[in-house]
């Protein structure tokens, strides 16, 4: 029957499931998740937690251990380079509660301002320039990282569609192959969007989110900001400062539009996961697909 309820919890991930799996992991290091509240569900659940003061992030199954175990090298690495990047909560991690990956972090003092492009562009430009030790063991970059995965466990949506992605990933699939990269495997992010920095009080902005890093082409990582643009979540001014930042602009490449079309893809699976969650996230995920289809243009698409 553990065995059975285990199965269930990972097929099942919203955000009554991680509640649950957050009140588990708090009794186990002697926290109360009384004054929780949840920040954000996507690929994984995150909770901030008041007293005591700290981030709680818990992956939708097992099959995300060795990330969240790379999570947590990450930030030591991160640490030793003496980057601006959010810190471990000190206790032993990561748990692994009802097979989901479960880690903590020092929660960092935010404005609440939403961090600029030309900030980000400062920051890829710092993480990619740093030194990779062995300690920290990166991954080769897989470049669809958990799609198939989205695909293979979706519910409330119609086998047609799943259909539909599955070929749209093949074709993906085989043009990325067909890239020829013009710089040398830096460390990544793997995620590099301005979320994923935290603007704080001194003027600074820590970086998070650490679960995608692997080695891999700077490309991939300047391709994200530069899809966000295109589809008019930057300005021009915006984007502009980011290259600036940063020291090149990744849409003069010749392979920039097979990355952004990745991109584009994996934000609509991403969505994907939620659309149960209500209505403007199905909404979203239909405007989304449209766009893949060939149906719609960029320009409606909302950031979650």
């Amino acid at each position: 029957m553990d065995n059975l309820a285990d199965e269930k919890s990972s097929q099942l991930f919203d955000s009554t499931a991680a509640k649950a799996i957050l009140r588990e992991a708090c009794s186990v290091i002697g926290a109360s998740p009384a004054d929780a509240t949840l920040i954000r569900l996507g690929e994984n659940a995150i909770f901030s937690v008041e007293h005591p003061s700290f981030v709680v992030r818990i992956a939708r199954s097992k099959d995300n251990l060795k990330d969240a175990e790379k999570e947590v090298r990450v930030a030591r690495w991160l640490e030793r380079c003496d980057a601006p990047a959010v810190r471990l909560y000190p206790v032993e991690q990561p748990l692994l509660i009802r097979n989901h990956p479960v880690t903590f972090w020092q929660k960092v003092a935010d404005t609440g301002e939403k961090a600029s492009a030309r900030t980000l562009g400062a920051a890829l430009r710092l993480v990619h320039s740093c030194e990779v030790d062995d300690f920290v063991a990166l991954p080769a970059l897989d470049p669809f990282g958990r799609v198939a995965a989205r695909l293979d466990r979706a519910q409330d949506v119609p086998p047609k569609v799943i259909d539909f992605l599955r070929s749209r990933l093949s074709d993906l699939r085989a043009a990325y192959a067909a890239l020829s990269f013009p710089n040398p495997p830096v460390a990544l992010h793997g995620d590099a969007h301005v979320k994923n920095l935290i603007c704080t009080s001194d003027g600074a902005a820590t970086l998070i989110d650490f679960e995608a890093f692997c080695l891999g082409p700077p490309e991939v990582d300047l391709a994200v900001t530069a899809t966000e643009y295109e589809i008019g979540w930057h300005s021009p001014t915006d984007y502009r400062e980011f290259c600036e930042a940063y020291g090149a602009d990744v849409r003069k490449w010749h392979g920039f539009q097979v990355l952004r079309d990745v991109n584009l893809f994996k934000m609509t699976t991403w969505l994907m996961q939620n659309v149960s969650e209500s209505d403007l996230c199905a909404q979203e995920f239909e405007r989304r697909l449209a766009t893949l289809r060939g149906s719609a243009t960029l320009s409606g698409w909302q950031p979650f």
